[in-house]
């Protein structure tokens, strides 16, 4: 008599959804990495490796020597004076980066472009100006083309001549320029999200595998979590990008976590941190046992192969060596990011290696 009850029950239960929870991870910023030379490439890759990160974001533009005093060469930007005139040496040099990363078990974050090249030189502020970049139809089909140039035109000649839109391997995914139009303001901002959502649907439009992700690039804050980003509107980004150096998390993350579950997209924290500072130990703890505490991946700004040089807004850590204090404290909350079983989102076909 008792097994029709067990029957029963068994149909019962599979009836009632059941809460989902994912591994998380952590990973960090350097902008200029594919200009290091290689042996603080190694250290970097190193020291994000024992943290168990598992994305390095950099970005495609072209970067002086001595960046935040490091040992960088000089690398010219794709397009260096002139639009739709390329100099592939940079995606050349993300492809040795690409490659030495995998060795790691690290996968990049490519930004397309970033915000403070636009802002102070190149032929995008000369033809369009910074302003006019986000709001002239020309401009955006010549950005199209450099998308187009980067993802399918250039091939990796470390890695049989593929593409990069197939090699998913080694890509995490593109965010559409690093913090667009975050020099214009929230007002600017919210008045262009279209632009977002044109560029993503240009890199899906080069990118069929759908475990290369594409990310908003992010803004200041709460003002990086867009509803529209959610929206049937917007449907080729799949991760809002979020940028927070004010530690104001709690004003707007659990609405984002809810609208981005309803709409099937994802989180990421792409940029956050901690100033030099007698603060500095208790400021990083704080933010990191918080974001862990959501479930949600965050990648640190910025991880730096040199001593520290204190410049401007002063956020870096040398990880040369590995024995920074800043360092092991942003390790071990990495590590315990990476064994976490709290995520929200699945990452488990961006991350595969």
């Amino acid at each position: 008599m008792r097994a029709p009850a067990l029957l029963a029950f068994a149909v019962a239960a599979a009836t009632i959804p059941l809460a989902s929870a994912f591994a998380s991870f952590a990973g960090a910023n350097n902008y200029y990495a594919y200009a290091l030379p290689s042996n603080e490439r190694s250290a970097l890759l190193q020291s994000m490796n024992a943290a168990g990160m598992k994305v390095l974001r950099t970005f495609v533009n072209g970067v002086g020597t001595g960046q935040k005093n490091s040992s960088n060469i000089a690398v010219n930007d794709l397009e260096p004076t002139t639009i739709r005139q390329y100099d592939d040496t940079i995606l050349n040099k993300i492809d040795q980066l690409m490659v030495e990363a995998h060795a790691w078990n690290i996968k990049l974050l490519i930004c397309i472009y970033d915000k403070n090249v636009l802002a102070a030189r190149g032929p995008y502020k000369t033809k369009y100006t910074e302003s006019g970049f986000y709001t002239s139809a020309a401009a955006l089909d010549d950005y199209n083309q450099r998308i187009t140039h980067m993802l399918n035109t250039h091939k990796n000649a470390l890695l049989n001549n593929q593409p990069w839109s197939f090699l998913g391997a080694y890509i995490f995914g593109y965010s559409v320029m690093n913090e667009p139009m975050i020099n214009q303001g929230a007002g600017f901002f919210t008045q262009h999200l279209d632009w977002v959502c044109k560029v993503a649907a240009q890199i899906r439009a080069n990118v069929g595998d759908k475990n290369q992700l594409i990310f908003t690039g992010g803004n200041s804050a709460g003002t990086s979590v867009q509803s529209f980003f959610f929206s049937s509107s917007c449907p080729a980004i799949d991760v809002v990008e979020i940028h927070d150096y004010t530690d104001g998390y709690d004003s707007y993350m659990q609405n984002a976590i809810n609208q981005a579950k309803a709409s099937g997209k994802k989180l990421i924290i792409g940029e956050w941190g901690s100033l030099v500072g007698s603060g500095r130990t208790a400021n990083l703890q704080s933010n990191m046992q918080k974001i862990n505490g959501w479930g949600i991946p965050w990648l640190y700004w910025e991880f730096i192969t040199n001593p520290d040089p204190h410049q401007g807004e002063d956020y870096e850590i040398n990880v040369n060596g590995g024995n920074d204090a800043d360092y092991k404290t942003v390790k071990g909350f990495a590590q315990s990011a990476a064994a976490a079983t709290n995520g929200v989102f699945d990452w488990s076909g961006a991350l595969a290696l």
